[in-house]
């Protein structure tokens, strides 16, 4: 190839020499008449070829790394396997990552939880609502039979009353019983919060205890602990934040269990005296209508008007107070979905896959090793085809090839061979080489899988000027 190259060379050599007379001849007409673009005339072989150096490349190449630093656990493939898009390579310890996202997991279910007690007490406060407006048109309704005067309908509505009241108390006193008695729900809740922070605890004590582990004796008598320093010093403080979310879920389990406060009873107990209170009243107000309505009767139902619509009011007011708190429910659940999808992110972040369908080419580092973000491990390559890429093509031949175009590559090292190939692409941006302005071109390669073709193998590439 080498000889070809050489007899190419003195081909254009002689062809100048026998030029040089003529240009020398009309060299003034020829400066006076030469533009810019005759200046910069490509450099071809007379036979119309343009001609550049090259190298054999894989159809798609990479150098693969992390996007997170750690410690190497796993190393999935070994040199030369094939593997398809998405299969795993290698994986990082990411038992940190692991505990972050059980932890995760663990305050996305709590506040899930928290968002349907909000929700519920929503609905709870605007049945208390409606129950409050229906209270006013029945305390109007009372009035007005009251400024009447005795009716046997009124006698007949003042009995209802006294029922319905009879029948608040019973409901009272079961609000009282539900409310004093310890919550079966609320105790299991606590026990998952234990048992979360339990597990999480317990994690990172294991972890911690591999480093205290690691220590050793060396041949002097010296202990050296490989580990200590930051990592020690951050799984330390793992452990003693996690040792205080475990001791915050105790203390909520052992509240839990105890049920009702002595303030929670007495409120308990109010609404039972309340519903009593109202029962006697509705007793009374019989006993008046039964002897006749007088004017203290007419202003006490008046009275009752009057707080049936302040109950609507401070009904109102609970809706509100327990729509905020579903609000800000909401936006306790979208905070821990977020920090469950950023640790599973960070978990497969841990993992190192591949990107296309290829062949391992190398792997630049072995379990329990350190490596550090975007430092290449892997190098991977699909060597299921070839391409050829041009090394030193000058700006002044470039300009003379299109995309499309079939080229001749003959490979250094399988003399005599004339392979096929097709302009793939043409780079829009030059490189310098060797103080020359250069584009890189590449070229289909047809297939050949009878030659022993390699990645990296130096060709000479021939192509027909436009």
């Amino acid at each position: 190839m080498k000889t070809k190259r050489l007899a190419e060379l003195l081909l254009i050599l002689t062809l100048l020499v026998g030029l040089a007379a003529c240009q020398q001849t009309d060299a003034a007409s020829q400066t006076a008449g030469t533009s810019a673009g005759d200046a910069a005339a490509p450099l071809t072989t007379p036979s119309g070829l343009v001609s550049a150096e090259g190298e054999i490349v894989p159809l798609q190449k990479a150098r693969l790394s992390f996007t997170t630093g750690g410690v190497v656990a796993e190393v999935l493939v070994t040199e030369g396997d094939v593997v398809q898009a998405g299969d795993p390579l290698l994986r990082l310890d990411a038992s940190p990552v692991e505990a972050a996202l059980r932890q995760a997991e663990a305050g996305l279910a709590a506040a899930e939880a928290n968002l349907a007690a909000a929700q519920a007490e929503v609905a709870l406060a605007k049945s208390a609502v409606t129950r409050a407006e229906v209270g006013v048109v029945a305390a109007e309704a009372e009035l007005a039979l009251t400024q009447a005067g005795p009716r046997p309908e009124e006698i007949a509505a003042a009995e209802n009353n006294v029922a319905a009241a009879e029948g608040s108390i019973i409901q009272a006193a079961g609000n009282r019983d539900a409310a004093v008695s310890v919550s079966d729900a609320r105790v299991r809740a606590a026990e998952a919060q234990v048992a979360a922070a339990l597990a999480d605890y317990q994690t990172v004590q294991d972890a911690y205890d591999q480093i205290l582990n690691a220590c050793f004796t060396a041949p002097d008598g010296s202990e050296v602990c490989p580990l200590y320093g930051p990592v020690e010093e951050n799984v330390r403080a793992q452990l003693a934040a996690a040792r205080l979310r475990l001791n915050a879920a105790q203390a909520g389990l052992e509240q839990a269990r105890a049920g009702a406060t002595p303030a929670q009873r007495q409120a308990a107990e109010a609404g039972v005296i309340l519903a009593i209170n109202q029962r006697n009243l509705a007793q009374a107000q019989l006993a008046l209508a039964q002897v006749g309505a007088r004017q203290e009767q007419i202003r006490q139902a008046e009275v009752q008007v009057e707080q049936a619509k302040l109950a609507v009011e401070q009904a109102g007011v609970r809706v509100a107070q327990a729509e905020a708190a579903v609000t800000q429910a909401e936006a306790n659940v979208a905070g821990a979905q977020a920090r469950v999808a950023e640790a599973r992110a960070a978990l497969a972040r841990a993992t190192l896959t591949a990107p296309f369908t290829g062949t391992v080419s190398a792997i630049t580092v072995e379990v329990g090793e350190l490596v550090a973000p975007a430092v290449p491990v892997v190098r991977f390559a699909d060597l299921s085809g070839w391409l050829v890429e041009t090394t030193d093509l000058t700006e002044l031949d470039v300009v003379n090839i299109t995309e499309g175009q079939t080229v001749e590559i003959q490979v250094d090292a399988i003399p005599g061979e004339i392979l096929q190939g097709t302009v793939r692409e043409i780079a829009a941006v030059s490189q310098l080489t060797r103080g020359d302005v250069t584009y890189k071109v590449t070229l289909d390669l047809e297939d050949y899988p009878n030659l022993p073709l390699r990645w990296g193998m130096t060709v000479f590439v021939n192509i027909q000027a436009k």
